[in-house]
């Protein structure tokens, strides 16, 4: 018992000698140098370790962004690859488009002028001696006493109309009385408008109708349209009336003649052109 009580208070007291150690010389570095003669070595040691993970982390790090760009451009490649490719074919399908518009215009102008030559062909079977209306052209009629022939577009909007231009001289021996009526149609043949050449469309102005032998003579008239579609064709219908000597008719030049100033009735300019083209 003795014993065993020395062994203890023996143990008691070390330890309590022990603990009192560490307490009076916690944190001295004499003590740690002295009970671990490696810490600063082992310190210096771990925080080396500790650089190395972090650049090793920092080097990962670099790589796998540089990894991740690198993969986002490549997409990015791949896409406007793609997107060229693409816009490549819409520019060849453009191209294609563009050279077909022109080849089917020109199919398309064949088309309508066979089909304008097929209803010109009809439309003189069922109205012989009609004629297409071309404003900008002047026509050779030259049947009997009517030689020339034009038409221009007068008014604006709702309100035009055509206005001819006529040019009769008179190449037989005999006196004539001018008998001639113009005649407009539509594109269907339907007639539009209808003109007769009178002595109040005549210029210059005359008191009579005769036509002396060797006589020109000019007639321009508005025809106000009796439907509202444009005129395309026109036909002028001629009658012969040439006037006997001996029924009672004298010639112009047996009759009083009417003085005017010279000049009173001047031309008008489009039959003043269809004058100088008779010769």
């Amino acid at each position: 018992m003795a014993a065993t009580a020395a062994a203890r208070h023996t143990i008691d007291a070390r330890s309590g000698f022990y603990q009192r150690e560490r307490r009076g010389h916690r944190g001295s570095g004499s003590h740690r140098d002295r009970r671990h003669p490696n810490a600063q070595h082992l310190s210096a040691h771990t925080i080396s370790r500790a650089k190395r993970s972090r650049q090793l982390w920092g080097t990962r790090l670099v790589a796998l962004a540089a990894i991740l760009a690198a993969v986002v451009l490549a997409i990015l490649l791949i896409r406007s690859h793609f997107r060229g490719d693409t816009l490549d074919a819409e520019a060849g399908l453009l191209a294609s488009e563009i050279n077909r518009v022109p080849n089917e215009l020109e199919q398309a102008k064949q088309l309508l002028a066979a089909q304008e030559v097929e209803r010109n062909t009809l439309l003189k079977q069922r109205i012989p001696g009609i004629a297409a209306l071309d404003t900008s052209k002047i026509y050779d009629i030259n049947n009997q006493y009517v030689k020339k022939l034009s038409f221009s577009t007068v008014g604006a909007d709702h309100n035009t109309a055509i206005t001819y231009y006529a040019l009769l001289k008179n190449t037989s021996p005999a006196a004539i009385t001018p008998d001639a009526t113009l005649l407009l149609f539509d594109r269907k043949g339907l007639q539009t408008g209808a003109a007769r050449l009178t002595i109040e469309a005549a210029t210059p102005r005359i008191e009579h109708e005769t036509l002396e032998p060797g006589e020109t003579r000019a007639y321009s008239a508005r025809i106000d349209p009796t439907r509202p579609d444009a005129p395309t064709y026109f036909l002028i219908e001629i009658r012969s009336s040439a006037l006997p000597l001996s029924s009672g008719w004298r010639r112009r030049s047996d009759r009083p003649r009417r003085t005017s100033p010279r000049g009173a009735y001047p031309l008008s300019r489009p039959v003043a052109s269809l004058v100088s083209t008779l010769g």
